[in-house]
């Protein structure tokens, strides 16, 4: 069974590449006019318009190497793992679903024999995904024999 992996966070390697290139560049650039401009004591626009420069190209450095989000949602066949907004990063497993109830926008797991429910609030995502997650959610459940019901 293949994953369905949902993602927006999809920024091209190349426009990463370029991300972080500028981004040093700039870094340099203006970290070269901070120190010059600090060592002859003059503190003028120049020094602190190179000092905002300077945090603008840190800030566009991390934002394209450590910062990126991971997916929004992914469903293989041994596990759901949700990083949606206002939801939290959630994680189970399918042996641990033992019904599934699906809404216009959401998606129930009852878990651990029906005493505990897992709600997934698809109203975050554009129709298509929302489309393709329930079309998935329906192939594992009819995959691994667990009942569900539309409501």
């Amino acid at each position: 069974m293949n994953e369905l992996i949902i993602d927006y966070s999809g920024i091209s390697k190349i426009r990463k590449i370029v991300n972080v290139m500028t981004g040093a560049f700039l870094a340099g650039f203006t970290l070269y006019f901070c120190i010059t401009e600090g060592i002859a004591n003059r503190y003028g626009i120049l020094f602190f318009c190179a000092m905002a420069g300077f945090i603008l190209s840190v800030i566009l450095l991390l934002s394209n190497t450590l910062w990126l989000p991971g997916p929004l949602l992914k469903i293989d066949s041994n596990i759901i793992a949700v990083n949606l907004p206002k939801q939290g990063k959630v994680a189970f497993d399918w042996t641990s679903v033992s019904r599934v109830n699906i809404g216009v926008s959401y998606i129930v797991f009852l878990v651990n024999g029906e005493k505990r429910q897992r709600k997934l609030d698809l109203s975050v995502l554009i129709y298509d995904d929302v489309k393709n997650v329930k079309a998935k959610i329906v192939e594992m459940c009819e995959y691994k024999n667990i009942p569900y019901q539309n409501d």
